[in-house]
């Protein structure tokens, strides 16, 4: 038994985190727009209202400044992680902030997170809900892009 309840889990921590070497100040060269969605019942969970595997990959190229802006539709939190990048948490619930620099960002309920990197590591990579029931009921899909040639 604690001595007091915890507080609820939310991002006042994450609005007060700075990056140590912040992204350079530049706009984004494409933006896109991720809906997370779903509920317990049926127990589903998609992105942009596509589930895993049959998912539409988020699509940029090398070079690019690439914020990612997610809004979260359902009534769960959702720590959502992008494979093989660091990115910076640049928006909360569309206020700007230049915030910390990570891989996972909790999005919470009916809120929004938009995160900001730069497409230097090309590929396929995995952009899901870290809540592994989540993830194999369809949130997640990839960025994907080429090697310049």
């Amino acid at each position: 038994m604690a001595g007091a309840n915890a507080p609820p889990v939310d991002l006042s921590l994450e609005r007060r985190l700075e990056a140590v070497m912040p992204l350079t100040p530049r706009a984004p060269d494409v933006t896109h727009r991720v809906i997370l969605a779903g509920a317990m019942a049926p127990y589903a969970w998609s992105m942009n209202g596509e589930y895993w595997p049959n998912a539409t990959p988020l699509m940029i190229a090398t070079g690019q400044r690439v914020a990612i802006e997610m809004l979260n539709h359902t009534m769960m939190p959702h720590p959502m992680h992008l494979h093989g990048h660091a990115f910076q948490v640049v928006a909360i619930n569309g206020a700007a902030l230049a915030g910390a620099v990570r891989d996972t960002v909790l999005v919470p309920p009916m809120g929004s997170v938009t995160i900001a990197f730069d497409a230097d590591n090309p590929g396929r990579w995995a952009f899901h809900c870290h809540n592994l029931y989540h993830m194999i009921t369809g949130m997640m899909t990839e960025v994907r892009y080429p090697a310049i040639v």
